[in-house]
This record gives C-alpha cells, sequence and structure tokens, in this order.
C-alpha cells in the first residue's frame, strides 16, 4: 500500500510540475470564479437573513409581542404588565402600542391635495427607545417626546421627502418634510392637524409605512383607552431564552397570546426561500462549469500523454497509481482555487460590499462567511472535480499496453 501512495504521489508532482503552466493557470482561474460564485450567493442570503431578521426585531415586532384574545382584543392594565414584564430575568424593555387606521391629508406648495391611509400607532416615546431602534434613523427633525401635543412621526414611504427614487413613492404623500402641517381623518370619525416632527427610514418597508403619535396625543383621539393597549412589544438579551420568557408571563397571565418574532417572520421567510431555490440552480450549475472544466483538462492531458502511460503500465506500475495521481492533482486545483477563492472573497468582496451593501425592501444586506459554507463549497467542487477527473483517465486506462504505447 505504502510503496502504491509513493508512486501515486510522484507522478501527481511531476504532472503537476511539468504540466503545461497556462492551462495550470487557466483551470485554477476558472475554478476561483466557480469557488467565489459558490460563496457569494450563500454569502449574500445568509447577510439578507440576519439583516432582514434584525430588522424585524429592532424596528417592526420586538422579540415577544403580546395580544388580547376575545372579540375586543385590547390589553388593559399595561402599565403593570409592562412592569411585571421588565421584572423578569432576561428581559430589556417592554413597551405598548395602539393603533388606529386613518387618512392622511396634505396640501402641497401647488395646492394639490395627496391622501394616504395608514396605520397611525400610538407609542410611549421613552419606552420605545428601549425596545426598537426607530429613534435611529431619523432623516428629518426630531423623535417624538412623551409630553408631545400635536406632532406626527412619519416614515419615509408615507412622507415622500420629495425623493423619487423609495420604493412607495408613487403611492407616499410626495413632498412632506419635517414641520410641514398634515391633516388626518382617524377611523373613529375624529379629524386633526399635525405637525410632522419628524421623519425616519429604516430600510424596512413594513416599518417605513407607519406613523407614530405619542400616548399622550392618543388619549385625546380615544380617550376610552386610557392604560389599554393593543399590542405589548419585549425586548429580549442577546442569550435570553424565549420560551422560558413567555412561559413565565404565561404563568402571570394566561388570558393574553404570546407571539415571537419568528412568527411574524413568514415574508422575510418567503423570499428567503425563493433565493434558496435560486441558490441551489446556480449551485449546480457552477457545479457543471468545474466538472466541464476538470474533464476538458484531463481529458486533454491523458490524450496527449496516451503512450506515456502505456509505458508506465509496461514497466510494472499499475492502474491505480496512474488514475489516482490524476484524482490528486484534480484535487490540488480544487485546494488552490478554493483558497485563492475564500482570500479574494475575505479580503476583497467583502469590504467592498460593505461600503455599498445591497437594498432589498427588508433592509440592506451584507455578505457573510462561515466555515460550514466554505466547507459545503470544498466538498462540492472536491466531490464534483474527482468524478469530472476520474472519468476521462478510466476510459484511456482501459486500452491495451500495446495500443497505448504505440499510439
Amino acid at each position: 500500500m505504502l510503496p502504491s501512495l509513493r508512486v501515486t504521489a510522484f507522478l501527481a508532482l511531476k504532472s503537476i510540475i511539468k504540466g503545461n503552466i497556462g492551462v495550470t493557470i487557466l483551470t485554477v482561474f476558472i475554478l476561483v470564479l466557480v469557488a467565489l460564485n459558490l460563496l457569494f450567493v450563500p454569502g449574500l442570503i445568509n447577510g439578507l437573513v440576519i439583516s432582514a431578521n434584525d430588522m424585524l426585531i429592532n424596528n417592526y415586532c420586538s422579540d415577544i409581542i403580546i395580544h388580547g384574545k376575545g372579540h375586543n382584543p385590547k390589553i388593559n392594565h399595561v402599565t403593570e404588565l409592562i412592569s411585571e414584564a421588565e421584572a423578569l430575568d432576561g428581559v430589556v424593555a417592554a413597551t405598548g402600542r395602539n393603533n388606529i387606521g386613518g387618512t392622511l391629508k396634505f396640501k402641497d406648495s401647488q395646492n394639490e391635495e395627496r391622501r394616504v391611509n395608514a396605520n397611525i400607532y400610538s407609542i410611549m416615546p421613552e419606552k420605545e427607545k428601549k425596545v426598537f431602534d426607530i429613534s435611529k434613523y431619523l432623516i428629518e427633525g426630531s423623535y417624538l417626546d412623551s409630553r408631545d401635543r400635536n406632532e406626527i412621526l412619519l416614515g419615509v414611504q408615507l412622507a415622500g421627502v420629495d425623493n423619487e427614487k423609495i420604493e412607495l413613492y408613487a403611492s407616499s404623500l410626495r413632498s412632506v418634510h419635517a414641520g410641514d402641517k398634515i391633516t388626518i381623518t382617524y377611523g373613529n370619525g375624529t379629524v386633526k392637524e399635525y405637525k410632522v416632527k419628524g421623519i425616519f427610514q429604516t430600510g424596512f418597508i413594513q416599518t417605513d409605512i407607519q406613523a407614530f403619535i405619542s400616548d399622550l396625543e392618543y388619549a385625546s383621539v380615544a380617550p376610552s383607552m386610557q392604560n389599554m393597549a393593543s399590542s405589548i412589544h419585549i425586548k429580549l438579551e442577546s442569550n435570553a431564552s424565549t420560551e422560558k420568557v413567555i412561559e413565565r408571563l404565561e404563568l402571570l397571565h394566561n388570558n393574553l397570546e404570546y407571539q415571537t418574532w419568528e412568527q411574524n417572520a413568514g415574508v422575510v421567510n418567503s423570499m428567503t426561500t425563493s433565493f434558496q431555490i435560486i441558490n441551489q440552480i446556480l449551485n449546480m450549475v457552477n457545479a457543471l462549469v468545474a466538472g466541464i472544466t476538470i474533464f476538458i483538462v484531463t481529458y486533454v492531458d491523458v490524450v496527449n500523454r496516451k503512450r506515456q502511460i502505456g509505458i508506465l503500465r509496461a514497466i510494472g506500475i499499475k492502474r491505480r497509481p496512474i488514475i489516482y495521481s490524476y484524482l490528486v492533482r484534480a484535487v490540488f486545483y480544487v485546494a488552490i482555487g478554493l483558497i485563492l477563492a475564500t482570500l479574494l472573497f475575505v479580503y476583497a468582496v467583502i469590504p467592498l460590499e460593505a461600503r455599498h451593501p445591497f437594498h432589498f425592501p427588508f433592509g440592506p444586506a451584507f455578505l457573510v462567511i462561515d466555515f460550514p459554507l466554505v466547507a459545503r463549497t470544498a466538498i462540492l467542487l472536491a466531490a464534483v472535480s474527482l468524478v469530472a477527473a476520474f472519468i476521462p483517465v478510466w476510459l484511456v486506462i482501459r486500452i491495451k499496453i500495446l495500443d497505448a504505447v504505440w499510439g
């Protein structure tokens, strides 16, 4: 066994050293491009999932969402419930929200009136900042204060801010900026005028189509909703167990409905599933390209060395070391290509994409790379290359020795 391995290593080394340098460079270059494709698409999908989940938790729904049950699913005694939640281990903060539908109206400088239907949320501004990151994404004006009356915070997809590049500009108020006055007709018939205190842009469309008023202002719109909420949102520590916190909350209040952020990630999951299917198709194409490249290089080499292979067999070298030498060479090409592709991906592609990230309706996506991704890429390339290298060698090695020697 040991002599066979030595012969295999010797033949493979000589094949690599004495091979055509141009062919070797071209083969490695193609494998680098294939490996980059195999790293790029999953890296982008993983980055998109991480970014979308982060946006979902920190700007849309929080880690745990509490709703009421029954025909009138309003939560009573909100202040007490928030205090109880914040006293639990693993809870960072909690806040309550009320929502009501309304129609926003705005007259621009040409006296043209625009209308937009939207969900308006009442928030506890100080607690809201501890649960959500929306206050960090202001592009105009300032955030709400707990004492604010007749002032509103708008998402950029509602305001428009004269930016035709935003996704929902055509259905927005188009030209609203901080300081402008808008009129809201609420679903309960109340009509009020508001000054736009600030405009935010998180990059997460589901958040950027929302509007916020203070809970103090909401009390003037719906006086009967004192110390009540449509939902309560809880932010957890990074290492906290969502299930354990929900179990403790259920012991305190078993008449409420508890949801995790994963249960609110339906649209995000649907999108990432579609990307996974695209990724699988591209992986098949990339694997085919890698296989064809190794096959052609190996086939041309064994055909040109048919007489040499015949002589090697004539002097007593068995078939297996010859076959294994070509397989070793294929793995060598794959290893060099994967190493170069990984270094290029980590030190060139990822930093470049970090400066110019891809923007999706669920926020910016940053490329990520991890060991399982590199391992899967290596296994896929190695398997395809071994098969592609084996086939042409096996076809030639079966030729009779005399036929091979005489060409």
